[in-house]
């Protein structure tokens, strides 16, 4: 009996059996057409076999490939969650920048004069009680601070620099105890000293007669006398005037344009050579004749307006009937009373000198 499974031919033969076919097939591929056809029939054959082996590896891409997207997703979600932080944040930032932009450019705008030269400082510290009114800036000599120097912000008038060290600055507020400032009425030019109560909202004017023409909300602006303050910076309107028939001064209080108790930002001003010139070359006499011109300008005007008035009702009345009553118009005085000024302890001694 045969066995079933003979001995197999060596490797080695087997091997080059193998490639003697393989060149053999290689060289007659494509010469004959039948070998074309018997190619078309076992490609056609084993067509099912790649698709089948195939298979696996496809449902490995698609789950690798899967995969891969989960994990670029997750890694892009937490990318753009991190991305979305950082710019709530920059919108809450910005908001506060908007804030703090419209402050500045309202603090920039505030000079009444474009010529002087001005610069931003920011409140450190602040000392608000009732008998202390000061603040300290981010300001010092280095910067060019010095004392005596006006201080604004976008409403009035804040204070003055009181001391100036190498980085900081003190400022003395308007509503101190010792502070004092010149001021005049803006619609008529009265001038007066405002001083502070030691209350943030409130000033106080001395020795206002009775008679001063003062009425409420009345605008006090700068007068630039004494040369430490130009004239024209709005600081404070007038809240009440008391007028006590066993006093001869008037009680008159005042509320300042600034916020006082929420100072951030200030402006510090270096007045032009011009104007310092202006305020220390003007004597009291010339102020005294200034303001005369000024009144009898005024008079000039409304007689001028009561005699078109008064042609007007005349060619009224010759359109109308004699009724036999005559109208008297009342006589416009040509000059108006001058009111005393007050002036500062240099001008006082410049006036006894002359």
């Amino acid at each position: 009996m045969k066995p079933i499974f003979g001995k197999a031919p060596p490797l080695g033969i087997r091997l080059t059996l193998a490639v003697i076919a393989s060149m053999t097939l290689i060289l007659v591929d494509g010469q004959t057409s039948s070998m074309t056809k018997a190619r078309s029939v076992m490609e056609t054959a084993v067509g099912g076999l790649y698709y089948l082996a195939n298979g696996p590896r496809t449902v490995l891409e698609s789950v690798s490939s899967n995969l891969v997207d989960t994990n670029k997703l997750l890694i892009e979600n937490k990318v753009l969650r991190e991305q979305l932080r950082e710019k709530n944040a920059d919108l809450l930032l910005l908001d506060q920048l908007k804030v703090e932009n419209q402050r500045l450019r309202l603090l920039l705008n505030s000079p009444l004069r474009t010529d002087e030269y001005k610069k931003i400082a920011e409140v450190l510290t602040a000392e608000t009680d009732v008998y202390r009114q000061q603040v300290v800036i981010n300001q010092g000599e280095r910067d060019g601070a010095y004392v005596g120097q006006p201080v604004i912000d976008e409403k009035g008038m804040i204070g003055q620099i009181i001391s100036v060290g190498e980085n900081t600055s003190r400022v003395l507020l308007l509503t101190d105890v010792t502070h004092s400032i010149p001021v005049q009425v803006l619609r008529n030019d009265v001038r007066v000293i405002a001083s502070g109560t030691g209350h943030s909202d409130e000033l106080t004017l001395d020795n206002v007669p009775r008679s001063v023409d003062i009425e409420k909300g009345d605008l006090l602006v700068t007068s630039g006398l004494g040369g430490r303050f130009v004239e024209g910076y709005p600081v404070a309107v007038v809240q009440s005037v008391s007028r006590d028939g066993s006093n001869y001064f008037a009680t008159v209080k005042a509320k300042p344009l600034a916020e006082l108790d929420r100072l951030r930002y200030l402006l510090l001003l270096w007045p032009s050579n011009l104007d310092m010139s202006k305020v220390k070359s003007m004597s009291p006499e010339e102020v005294r004749r200034l303001v005369q011109l000024r009144l009898e300008s005024q008079a000039h005007e409304a007689k001028h307006s009561v005699r078109k008035t008064k042609i007007m009702d005349e060619q009224s009345d010759s359109s109308q009937p004699h009724t036999g009553k005559e109208i008297v118009d009342p006589e416009i005085p040509t000059t108006m009373p001058q009111q005393e000024e007050p002036v500062s302890p240099d001008q006082q001694e410049h006036r006894d000198e002359d």
